[in-house]
Parts: structure tokens; sequence; C-alpha cells
């Protein structure tokens, strides 16, 4: 997705040569089951239409959460009175530049703390270390960030494994 301010990029996992749906994509199909989900998955649209349009992709505007960071922003939690295990979704994604943001996968969030949520977990952690191998492909030269196209720039034939 391109708007003013910001160009969003989401990556397509290859499982066995297999390719997947690309992560974002998936995110939106399977959080889009009840109305719940669909009510915060379209405050989650709204938060990427706006920081793409309005605001460019700001530190305070995403959740810093190790190596990535997620939507929504620490300044809008859903947390459900009637659930306390229920934290809402979490879309994780990686902030490359004011300009660049790599979105990703999540779900619903239903522990304290992402690493006992066997919901996040899993897209946390792939994040993550997607983030870690990107910011080495940078550091080694091999992908290269171009803020004021708004593009990143690779090989075509550039993989990452993890």
């Amino acid at each position: 997705m391109r708007f003013s301010r910001v160009q969003y990029y989401t990556v397509r996992k290859v499982i066995d040569e297999e390719p997947l749906k690309p992560e974002f994509i998936d995110f939106l199909h399977r959080m889009g089951t009840t109305e719940q989900d669909r009510t915060e998955l379209s405050e989650i649209n709204k938060y990427i239409e706006q920081i793409g349009q309005l605001y460019g992709a700001l530190p305070q505007h995403f959740k810093k959460e190790d190596a990535a960071e997620r939507l929504p922003p620490p300044y809008h939690e859903f947390i459900s009175t009637d659930a306390p295990d229920d934290f809402g979704l979490r879309l994780y994604c990686i902030r490359l530049s004011p300009a660049i943001v790599i979105l990703l996968n999540g779900d619903r969030k239903t522990a304290l703390k992402v690493k006992d949520c066997k919901n996040c977990y899993r897209h946390f952690d792939f994040a993550r270390k997607l983030s870690l191998k990107i910011d080495q492909a940078i550091q080694d030269g091999i992908l290269e960030v171009d803020n004021e196209r708004k593009e990143i720039l690779v090989e075509d034939d550039f993989v990452l494994t993890i």
C-alpha cells in the first residue's frame, strides 16, 4: 500500500518451496471472523491509513516490542472489561524508516506477556527474527532503504532464511 508519507510492504513465507499467503493478507483474512475482530481490525486499518497519509511512520505511532513493533499504537489499547484475558488484536510490523513499514501478522493477545500468549507469540517471534535479519542485510549492503522513493532495494533473487 502506498500513501503520501508511507509505503507499506509485507512478506511471503515459503515453506518446502511452497509460497504461503503474504503475512499481512493472512492477518486480514483470519481477523475478520467476529464482530469484535472486525471492529478492532477496522481501527488498525484506520491507524495504518492515518500514519501513511498524515503522520509518517514515527516511533510514537508504534509500540516497540523487542526488535520489532506492533499496532495498535501504545496510546490506544483494546481491553475488554468482559474478558480480563483479552488484550485486543496485535499486528506486528517492522518500521524501517519514517517512510517504510513492513506489515506482518498477528492475532488476539490473551496473556499479559506476549511470550505467554499462544496466539501471538509465533507472530511476534517471526517479526523479531525477521527484523534482526533485515538489520543484518542492511549492514551487509544486501538490502537498501531508499526513503526518498519509499522503496526497499534488493536483488531480484533476494531471500532471507529464518
